[in-house]
């Protein structure tokens, strides 16, 4: 009943959190994710170590967070927060309900309750301690603090006795209503340009002296984009988990999950230029466009220039021109639109379809809303040229005139960026991968003739690997033996291709009638394959008409293994296949 009850509750209050809480705060908020303050973080301290000007990073370890919560703090927040008496009563319920026992010579004696703190692993527990933070976001709100997670709090000062003096005293008021002390034996100290005496300064706060680069929610801050303090983690994990001796020997069945890492890696980029465009108020996006700025249309940033900006949004904001190729928009007010820069029509861009109109247009980066006004609810229209038209020009101008009076725009809404690559308009990670990848041949790989040909993993794998053997499996004498043999069987005619992977891509057919036709090819060029082991290691040879039962009988084996086709014989099977 409790976990019903809590669940029902998180679900209510996921909703309003995001208006009662900071924009300093991404955890667990719903609208917001978590990358956002790694992010805020980065720019932050690259925008102070570039001004010259000495600080400290300050990063807090809240003891035992969810253990200490004060319950009456909460319900005080709560009432603060505008809930009813109602609700109060509910997590009131929800929170108090806890009790414990403790084992006494291994026997437990008893239940009691508990006073204060929250359940670890409850859906409720994580959004309610968010709401115990934010007292301390609102105590800080003059400090430059950005970026809660449970009990992972990062604070940026200026390296002074006071400052210090001052969070010290906001923390202690903090720990005083909520009793949430901070933790000194885990929190760091981390100086950011020339500070002088940064030993006196810990002294102040307490905590241990570390040095840039270093983690914050789980990823690196402060540190180059191709330096070891990155990788060398990464690759030294990998290098364990490949070591013993069972990640040796991995099955290959199932196929290698190979992907294209670069346009993948583009793909998952393309995700925060989606949300730079369309989340206008978040609060990572005005750190972004306040420190790089806004292009005139405010859909994407400025590309940072030099030694300004890290390298995580210089790279993000380069791959701008690649993404907004899959664009278009929607007109609304029309003030962040480029009449003819930007494809707001089913026509393509304007420039391209209005060429001799476009050449002697004054303004080229002007917005539809200054070629639009309105009069009443009446449309006004009117493009700025340098000159005149001329007789030539006349008939591509009313073109233009009547394709912009054919428009319906909604005036009272804003202008929207939509995604081509979808039905819904969202932007999708893999509908980019898709198209950033439909030039390659690794799209046109058959990797449903290979991984799904009903046959053992190792000749799948084997056909994955099979492009340098064409010859062997598609021209020399004993293969072109068994593919006759194999067409005279069917009374098919065919050409055989001159690689093994066109094969694949155009004998694959769909439907459970074609299961032994799927698996012919991967079939043969494994029996192939053994031939030419055998004959080379074993100095063995089998003739022709051998091949061609044993071809059959594998045929049959594997249909009978992965379908519900049952055949008694050999004869039976061939029969059938006829």
């Amino acid at each position: 009943m409790y976990k019903i009850i809590s669940k029902v509750l998180a679900n209510r209050l996921r909703e309003v959190l995001g208006s009662l809480l900071s924009p300093s705060q991404n955890a667990f908020i719903q609208g917001r994710q978590i990358q956002d303050s790694v992010l805020i973080a980065n720019e932050s301290l690259d925008s102070r170590l570039n001004s010259g000007v000495p600080g400290l990073i300050c990063k807090l370890d809240v003891e035992k967070a969810y253990d200490h919560v004060n319950w009456n703090f909460l319900m005080y927040l709560l009432e603060r927060c505008g809930f009813g008496v109602k609700w109060h009563n509910w997590i009131k319920f929800c929170i108090s309900s806890v009790r414990f026992s403790v084992l006494i010579n291994g026997t437990p004696c008893g239940f009691f309750p508990s006073s204060r703190g929250l359940r670890q692993g409850d859906s409720l527990s994580p959004l309610l301690f968010v709401l115990v933070m934010e007292a301390l976001s609102r105590l800080m709100d003059r400090a430059v603090a950005r970026g809660y997670l449970e009990d992972d709090t990062l604070v940026f000062c200026g390296a002074t006795r006071d400052q210090l003096y001052h969070l010290k005293g906001v923390l202690l008021c903090f720990e005083a209503v909520s009793r949430l002390r901070i933790n000194l034996g885990k929190s760091e100290i981390v100086p950011v340009g020339s500070v002088v005496d940064v030993e006196a300064l810990a002294h102040v706060l307490g905590g241990r002296i570390a040095s840039l680069p270093m983690k914050y929610l789980g990823l690196p801050l402060g540190a180059r984009y191709k330096s070891k303090e990155i990788w060398n983690p990464i690759l030294e994990k990998m290098e364990r988990r490949m070591a013993g001796w069972k990640r040796s020997y991995l099955s290959k069945g199932g196929g290698l999950g190979l992907r294209q890492i670069i346009p993948f890696n583009q793909a998952l980029l393309g995700k925060w230029l989606w949300r730079f465009a369309n989340e206008r108020n978040a609060y990572w996006r005005q750190v972004i466009a306040s420190k790089y700025g806004c292009d005139r249309d405010g859909w994407h940033s400025k590309e940072g220039r030099g030694g300004h900006g890290v390298c995580l949004w210089k790279h993000i904001q380069s791959g701008w021109s690649r993404f907004s190729r899959y664009v278009h928009y929607t007109v609304g007010a029309g003030d962040s639109i480029r009449f003819w820069m930007d494809r707001w029509n089913d026509e393509g861009l304007l420039r391209d379809v209005f060429p001799a109109i476009y050449q002697i247009a004054i303004h080229k980066q002007a917005t539809v809303s200054e070629y639009l006004s309105w009069h009443n609810d009446d449309m006004v229209w009117s493009v700025n040229l340098h000159r005149s038209l001329q007789d030539w020009e006349l008939g591509e101008y009313t073109d233009l005139m009547g394709f912009l009076y054919r428009r319906k725009v909604k005036r009272s809404e804003v202008d929207q960026m939509w995604w081509d690559c979808t039905t819904s308009g969202l932007f999708e990670v893999r509908s980019y991968y898709r198209m950033l990848t439909s030039n390659n041949n690794i799209t046109n790989f058959p990797w449903k003739s290979i991984w799904q040909c009903r046959g053992p993993h190792k000749v799948a794998f084997f056909s994955w690997a099979g492009e340098s053997v064409n010859h062997l499996m598609l021209h020399c004498e004993y293969a072109q033996e068994l593919w006759s043999m194999i067409f005279c069987l069917f009374g098919i005619s065919w050409a055989m291709p001159q690689t093994s992977y066109a094969l694949l891509h155009c004998w694959r057919r769909k439907g459970p009638a074609y299961v032994v036709w799927n698996a012919i090819p991967s079939c043969l060029m494994w029996l192939l394959w053994r031939e030419r082991n055998q004959r080379a290691f074993e100095d063995s040879e089998r003739h022709s008409a051998d091949l061609k039962l044993i071809l059959i009988r594998t045929l049959m084996e594997w249909t009978d293994a992965a379908s519900r086709l049952s055949f008694p014989s050999v004869f039976a099977f061939i029969d059938g296949c006829v």
